[in-house]
Parts: structure tokens; C-alpha cells; sequence
């Protein structure tokens, strides 16, 4: 009999470097930053100082501002309207000069509003508790947009809001932060390292009344939970794993791609509606950690549960929706039902709808959970080409898709753009300030785009197979330099010329 081991499946979540380190997560997140400081600061006169103010402040310095609600949620709602080529004002800048950063206390901009300061776990993360808006408030217009954000996380016309946390609630999170970094010491340290915000209510949400929820890009960083999630430690920390969960993917999410087709919808037997594919993979992430927690407190150490109490005798997962398929079936009432459910529908996704990465995705999350469920791969019914094992293709080395033919003659880099090196990762940030679009670059991608200085395809590729020293054959370097050229040419990283143009000496982009 195979042998459960949370641990293996805890080195599993959080080594691979895309989707599970929380470091390189994290570093990825500040060099994209960093570069969208850059450009809001050349398309804001009125708010360039501040702007590139910040985008020079070292890695420190600059988190409590990535990880802040409100300065987090500006940053995208500006580089959305760069996209859609509507921006005016960085509503980022205005928040910074009106003095939002930096803060002398080293406390966060919003976390600087609250009295007291309460922080769950200091060592794992930045998290702070919502205790209560200090009267009057320091930071006014920070204050009312932090209220706007939670407001809007409810549903509409219910009159829900965050309620201030009591001293006992402040401990109660405390003690379930505990618990998931002692029972699982690098999960649950990599989850909390993403999360900022903890606020509480009895708010309403679609499915009724708020159990939890997890913000995105509408309130970043935070979570919202019942005060009842509170009523036993075990409860709080599957909470927090959950949740956090979501939080740590929503920050994945910034640097690669796992969904190519956003509108795609599959049926959910437990639930009466469908879930696009990005759903569908969220929720797989959670289900993932969700079993490796389940495994772990099966096996809970005894001075454990002398400190927290026995775990949940049964399966820690919520109902299915009265009427649907499962309730009628009376299947999919399991973590892992569901997981081999979702993960079927991702593997077996027709072409265009799930990436190569958005696969290995689905295959490293089966790797994990195979560590603490021996048999979950064989509930996995997929059969084809989709069910095999992706061939370790990096990324931004995505397939040719029936793309037109590239173009004859040579390649040349777009110009200007602004770049950033994450050579530990090897990876390479580009941003076209005119389109305000930021392409990741594996290392194989990026040593054809370096090369792009006035050479033919043939050249490209035997430039990359010196580049590599060799290890390539030619017919393999062809084929990656064909398919990075592909990908660099429809996002218009670099064009084709007809004839040669002299080889500029230098990247010729902006390092910053």
C-alpha cells in the first residue's frame, strides 16, 4: 500500500517555482509592479514623483504598498484603464500624495487606520486584523475607499458591513493561524504570506449568508469570514487555508496563464449553475489543499491535539445546492469526488480553453494530492492526448494554434519597451508602454528574443543552439525558436522585416 505523506505533498505546493513558491510568486508580483510604477509615472505628470518614488524604494519597502487593499486595488483599476486606453489620473498617485506612503510606523497604509493594531501571525506574513476605522482618520480618502471595497464585497441592498474585531476574535484567528502552520508548516506559512486584510461580518453573499470569501482585484489581499468560523480552531485554520489559497493563486495569476478561453462554461453536478474554466481551476487549488489538510489532521500529532482540540470527525465541506444533480444522485459529496470531477473537466477541455500551463497546472496540483491519495490519478477518467503528462514545455513556449505563418526575412524587437530580469527564475518581464500589456518570457523564449537584432529564422535558431552550447539538436532548436517566435510575434514583442537592418549593440529597452 502506497504511503500517505502530507509532507511530500506540502513540498510538492509550495517548491514548483510557478505556481507554488511564495517567494518567487512574490518577486515576479514586485517586478511587474515595478514596472507599471514606471509607466503610470511617464502617463501621470501630476503624479510622477511619488509614483517613481515609490518604484525605487527597495523590495522591503515597497511590499506594505503591493500588499495594501486600497493602493493594490488602484494600481490594477489604473493599469486596466492603460489597457483599455481610458486612463486620465493614477488613482494610485492621488492615494500616495495624499500622503498614504510611506508610513514611519512601518505599519501599512490601511492597516495604519486601524486602532489597535492587531497582526495574527507576524512571522508568515504581513496579515492585520480589522479592528476599528480610527476617528477621525489619518488618511480620509484612504479610509472611504477602504469602506467602498468591503461594502462592495456584499451583496447589494443588505446592509452588511465589516464589524470590528473584540480582542477574544483578534486571538481566536490567532490560535487558527497556529494551527495551520503547525500542522502544516510550509502550506500554511506560503498561504498567510499572501494575505493582508482579516475582517469580519454576518454579510450575505449568492449562495447565503457569508461563510468566507477571498477578495481578487476588487478587495486585494484581503479575507472576509463569519465571526462563527471563529467557534474552533480547526475551523478557523481550514478558513484561512481556503481562503488564502485563493489569495496565493489570485497572485500566480499575474504571471502566467492558465485559461485561454474566458467564456467557456462547464456543468457542476454539486451546484445548479456552470463555472467558466478559470473557476474551475481555482477551486481545484483549493480542493487540493483541502485534502492534504484533511490527510494531515487524520494524522495530527497528539501535543496537537492536546493545544487545539480533535479535529472534525468527518469530511470539512460545504453541502451541495439543494436540486442539483448530486443532491438528487447523492454523489460529489467528498474533497476528493469533487477534485477528480474538476480536474477530468480540465484535462479533457477542448483545444484553445485550457493552456499547456493551465495543464501542468492540473497535473502538478494530482502530483500533490497522489502523495496523501494514493488512487486519485485513476478517478481521473480522461483519456486521449489531454490525459497525458505535459512534457515540461516553460513558460511562454505555448504550441503553435493555427496561427498565420510567420513572417519571411528577419526579426527585430518593438521598441521602446520597458523590461525587467528575474534571472533566478529565468524570466524575463516585458512591458510595451503603448499597449501597457505585460508578457512573461521563459528562459527559452528569451534567448530568442535577445537574439532578435536582424536574423533570419535559420539564424535564430542556431543562434539559440549556441546559446545553449549545443545541447539542443537542430531540429529540436527549431522548433522551440519557432514556436517562441510565434508567441513573440502575436504579442507583438517583435516584427519581421524584409530585409536586414544592422544589429543594434545593445537590448536597446529601458532596465529598471
Amino acid at each position: 500500500m502506497a504511503k500517505v505523506s502530507p509532507r511530500a505533498a506540502e513540498d510538492v505546493l509550495t517548491r514548483d517555482g510557478l505556481f507554488g513558491d511564495s517567494t518567487a510568486i512574490e518577486a515576479r508580483n514586485i517586478a511587474r509592479y515595478r514596472l507599471g510604477l514606471v509607466l503610470l509615472g511617464a502617463r501621470d505628470a501630476r503624479h510622477v514623483g511619488v509614483l517613481d518614488e515609490l518604484a525605487r524604494q527597495p523590495d522591503d519597502r515597497l511590499l506594505p504598498a503591493l500588499a495594501d487593499p486600497v493602493l493594490r486595488n488602484a494600481f490594477e483599476d489604473d493599469v486596466a484603464c492603460l489597457e483599455s486606453g481610458v486612463f486620465a489620473t493614477s488613482a494610485l498617485g492621488f492615494h500616495l500624495a495624499q500622503g498614504a506612503w510611506p508610513l514611519p510606523d512601518g505599519t501599512g497604509p490601511c492597516e495604519s487606520l486601524m486602532s489597535p493594531w492587531a497582526r495574527p501571525w507576524p512571522g508568515a506574513g504581513m496579515g492585520w486584523v480589522w479592528t476599528r476605522l480610527r476617528e477621525p482618520a489619518p488618511l480620509p480618502a484612504l479610509a472611504d475607499r477602504l469602506r467602498e471595497l468591503c461594502h462592495n464585497s456584499f451583496e447589494p441592498d443588505t446592509g452588511s458591513d465589516v464589524l470590528d474585531a473584540t480582542t477574544e476574535m483578534v486571538e481566536a484567528l490567532r490560535q487558527g493561524g497556529a494551527l495551520l502552520t503547525a500542522l502544516l508548516p510550509r502550506i500554511g506559512t506560503s498561504v498567510l504570506r499572501h494575505v493582508s486584510l482579516v475582517g469580519f461580518s454576518e454579510g450575505e453573499s449568492a449562495d447565503g449568508p457569508l461563510q468566507s470569501l477571498s477578495g481578487g482585484d476588487p478587495l486585494p489581499s484581503a479575507i472576509l469570514m463569519s465571526p462563527g468560523r471563529l467557534r474552533d480552531p480547526w475551523t478557523t485554520a481550514e478558513t484561512l487555508l481556503h481562503e488564502g489559497a485563493h489569495l496565493k493563486l489570485f497572485d500566480v495569476l499575474r504571471s502566467c496563464s492558465l485559461v485561454e478561453d474566458g467564456t467557456a462554461k462547464v456543468p457542476i453536478p454539486w451546484r445548479q449553475s456552470s463555472w467558466t474554466f478559470i473557476r474551475v481551476l481555482v477551486a481545484l487549488h483549493f480542493y487540493a489543499h483541502m485534502a492534504v489538510f484533511q490527510a494531515a489532521a487524520r494524522t495530527v500529532a497528539p501535543d496537537l491535539v492536546a493545544r487545539y482540540g480533535p479535529p472534525p470527525a468527518g469530511e470539512v465541506v460545504d453541502e451541495v445546492t439543494p436540486g442539483s444533480p448530486a443532491a438528487a444522485a447523492g454523489t460529489h459529496r467528498t474533497v476528493l469526488e469533487r477534485l477528480a470531477y474538476l480536474a477530468e473537466q480540465a484535462l479533457g477541455a477542448a483545444h484553445g480553453q485550457v493552456t499547456p500551463e493551465g495543464r501542468r497546472f492540473v497535473h502538478w496540483l494530482l502530483e500533490a494530492v497522489a502523495h496523501c491519495e494514493p488512487g486519485v490519478r485513476s478517478l481521473v477518467r480522461v483519456t486521449g492526448p489531454a490525459a497525458a503528462q505535459p512534457s515540461g514545455e516553460a513558460v511562454g513556449s505555448a504550441q503553435p494554434s493555427g496561427e498565420p505563418p510567420l513572417p519571411t526575412g528577419v526579426f527585430v524587437r518593438t521598441e521602446p519597451v520597458l523590461a525587467r530580469e528575474l534571472p533566478d527564475q529565468q524570466q524575463l518581464l516585458v512591458l510595451v508602454p503603448d499597449r501597457a500589456r505585460f508578457h512573461w518570457l521563459d528562459a527559452h523564449t528569451w534567448t530568442v528574443y535577445a537574439l532578435c537584432e536582424g536574423l533570419t529564422q535559420t539564424e535564430l535558431a542556431e543562434g539559440y543552439r549556441r546559446a545553449l552550447r549545443g545541447a539542443p539538436g537542430a531540429e529540436a532548436a527549431r522548433r522551440t525558436t519557432s514556436r517562441s517566435l510565434d508567441l513573440l510575434v502575436s504579442a507583438g514583442l517583435v516584427s519581421g522585416v524584409t530585409a536586414p537592418e544592422t544589429p543594434d549593440t545593445g537590448c536597446g529597452s529601458a532596465r529598471v
